[in-house]
């Protein structure tokens, strides 16, 4: 790609006197499809004048309009930051923003934060964190909750651009690797057809971001903020919500991090309860890295440098692989966390969600979804007894099966987070997972009954509402493991929490791998 101080337009704005403001040191950032000029206190995206398959900016009022369409979607995610669409006037060998002479062409304005505040230069120096990413899953989940719902031909609207992409690589890579990876969505699409029907019918599609992986997030003092969301295409922001978060999740695990990829995952699952949205999450996984390898061959094909030509073949090969291990996974896993209130089940199940990775499930969280309490955190008084009766524990394990058929029919591993001490629980998802052709695990949560007692009478702020009284309950109509159930159990001591490795070395040693789900040639 072409420095931009080579164009006499962008270098010509390169000048303290190109702007109507003090000015710190002007810098540039270019992308395949735009410049943006850092000024200090602003930033000003320029469209350029390019046609590629998915958008069109060819002529100045069509990049007028997707000004203002970026302006006012981009003022739904970040606010904060969008505050205008400037004209950029003069001669290109003098321009200004503002000021007077023929109009050149048009600029969003935005206020300038730090390039380190964002998400992606806050993984590569370490300072991204779990918290960060369950304010995130939060933020997200509730921005898509008020999101407007669209229903356009969802065969079309997610297929075309799938295959798209696959004809845009192969104009300059045309591998086996692709075209396997063609022949999986082909496959997907065609198995899924009824699930993106029900998707939208159901309202999950949504006018969403589009684009958003972490160099379009930023850690603002409001907290994270996403910006830069598709404009130039509706059919490409119309999305499933889910495959808002599969783009996010993709660019995690692309960066070697699937465990902030699964913690991100699993809060926005959470928060949302969208669980069946999950059927869908790998093909929308694999969609993204190909628009990821799309973009590397686009990007290189335009180099002049071969060693950036080769970095861009690089960044192609390194997203092909992402996607071909997305479809290639193992025959997925089905845990079930067993143990008394207190005994760390929940730590234990944090831990083995980003090793794994795996999707958990909690039961405390999903018996207040089912009773209407909007914040499934919420605890204390303000949640009625009611809802732990024999027949409101039944109607939870009932969901607990749902989900666990989801997740596992779609290849996820899956942990069940509840108490499991009766053995009719137990065998109930032991055979649900034979059902499933799933590998079974039972992971047995153990401290000694001071150390619970002390847990429970020091818990704060928890989604559980257990006290020392369950627990006593829970001593008295305990079901002991089996023989054959401790066959398939892991025993941990929480009171030694280096036994989490031994554990997760256990787990991994006893699952097996059944074989990829496509041939790679």
């Amino acid at each position: 790609m072409a420095d931009a101080k080579a164009n006499p337009f962008i270098r010509s704005l390169l000048r303290p006197a190109a702007f109507p403001h003090d000015t710190a040191e002007i810098r540039y950032l270019e992308t395949h499809i735009s410049w943006v000029l850092l000024t200090g206190p602003y930033a000003y995206k320029i469209k350029k004048p390019v046609t590629l398959g998915f958008l069109d900016f060819s002529t100045i009022d069509l990049r007028k309009h997707y000004c203002d369409e970026e302006l006012r979607l981009n003022r739904r995610w970040a606010p904060e930051i969008y505050l205008g669409v400037v004209e950029v006037r003069g001669s290109p060998e003098a321009a200004t923003i503002g000021g007077t002479g023929p109009l050149i062409d048009y600029a969003v304005k935005m206020k300038q934060f730090p390039q380190s505040a964002r998400l992606d230069a806050q993984l590569a120096d370490g300072t991204l964190d779990y918290e960060d990413m369950r304010s995130l899953a939060t933020m997200l989940a509730a921005k898509h909750r008020v999101a407007d719902i669209k229903m356009p031909d969802i065969l079309d609207s997610v297929s075309k651009p799938m295959m798209d992409n696959f004809d845009d690589i192969a104009k300059h890579y045309d591998r086996s690797l692709l075209h396997s990876l063609k022949t999986w969505t082909v496959i997907a699409l065609s198995r899924l057809h009824s699930n993106l029907d029900e998707r939208r019918d159901h309202g999950f599609i949504r006018e969403c971001h589009g684009d958003l992986h972490l160099a379009n997030l930023v850690h603002l003092k409001s907290g994270i903020t996403a910006f830069d969301c598709v404009e130039f295409s509706a059919k490409l922001r119309n999305i499933d919500v889910i495959s808002d978060v599969a783009f996010l999740v993709m660019d995690l695990v692309g960066r070697q991090r699937s465990d902030l990829a699964y913690e991100f995952l699993n809060r926005y699952l959470e928060y949302s309860g969208d669980y069946d949205g999950m059927r869908l999450f790998d093909l929308y996984f694999v969609y993204h890295c190909l628009i990821r390898a799309k973009i590397a061959v686009i990007r290189g094909s335009e180099r002049s440098d071969s060693l950036e030509a080769r970095a861009d073949e690089d960044e192609l090969l390194h997203y092909l692989g992402v996607a071909k291990d997305c479809v290639s996974r193992a025959s997925p896993l089905v845990i079930v966390m067993h143990g008394f209130s207190g005994s760390g089940k929940t730590w234990m199940s944090d831990q083995l969600m980003w090793a794994l990775p795996a999707v958990r499930v909690r039961s405390d969280l999903e018996r207040k979804r089912l009773h209407g309490y909007g914040d499934t955190e919420s605890s204390g008084s303000a949640i009625g007894q009611g809802i732990y009766t024999d027949t409101a524990s039944n109607a939870v394990h009932e969901r607990l099966a749902e989900i666990t058929t989801v997740l596992a029919e779609s290849g996820h591993n899956t942990i069940i987070d509840a108490s499991f001490l009766k053995m009719a629980e137990r065998k109930r998802f032991r055979d649900l997972a034979t059902r499933l052709g799933a590998t079974f695990l039972i992971i047995d949560a153990n401290a000694s009954k001071s150390e619970l007692v002390a847990r429970l009478q020091s818990r704060r702020g928890d989604a559980s509402e257990a006290d020392v009284d369950v627990l006593e309950h829970q001593f008295s109509v305990a079901d002991p493991l089996t023989t054959d159930e401790l066959a398939t159990t892991i025993s941990i001591n929480t009171e030694a929490s280096a036994e989490i490795e031994a554990c997760i070395r256990q787990i991994q040693n006893r699952s097996g791998a059944s074989g990829a789900s496509i041939e790679w040639l």
